[in-house]
């Protein structure tokens, strides 16, 4: 039975973020966010730690991810822009997800280092504060 990928990419999980999560190296950007953010469905945090780039490692707080991926259920994702620029790249995302009986969209501008042939999560910034509703 399959089912579809919750990357939003109406593709099926086992063709899609599986493959990458399981070990294939995301072609682009916007591959490993779609990965990232189905790792964060399954709570799988130890994608989300093995994609955040080497050199960001020290800023990267596993217990609070942790606790907010657990806490969380992500039910849709929006990529609204992207882009790779040989090995730089940008995804501006919209993650909606409840917590706690609300509603929440988490609006992000992520960036993304190439190292060595490997994309990983460099850093983001917060495009507005989320919002319950």
């Amino acid at each position: 039975m399959s089912t579809k990928c919750p990357c939003g990419s109406a593709k099926d999980y086992n063709s899609c973020c599986q493959l990458l999560i399981d070990g294939q190296e995301a072609p682009g950007p916007e591959e490993l966010m779609r990965a990232r953010y189905t790792a964060f469905v399954m709570k799988n945090l130890d994608y989300i730690a093995a994609t955040t780039d080497p050199q960001a490692m020290a800023e990267f707080d596993f217990e609070a991810t942790r606790q907010w991926a657990e806490n969380s259920e992500f039910h849709k994702l929006e990529i609204l822009n992207s882009s790779n620029e040989g090995n730089k790249g940008t995804v501006e995302f919209k993650a909606h997800y409840r917590m706690e009986g609300k509603e929440h969209i988490h609006h992000e501008l992520s960036k993304f280092r190439k190292h060595s042939g490997v994309w990983y999560f460099r850093d983001a910034r917060l495009m507005s504060t989320p919002k319950a509703e």
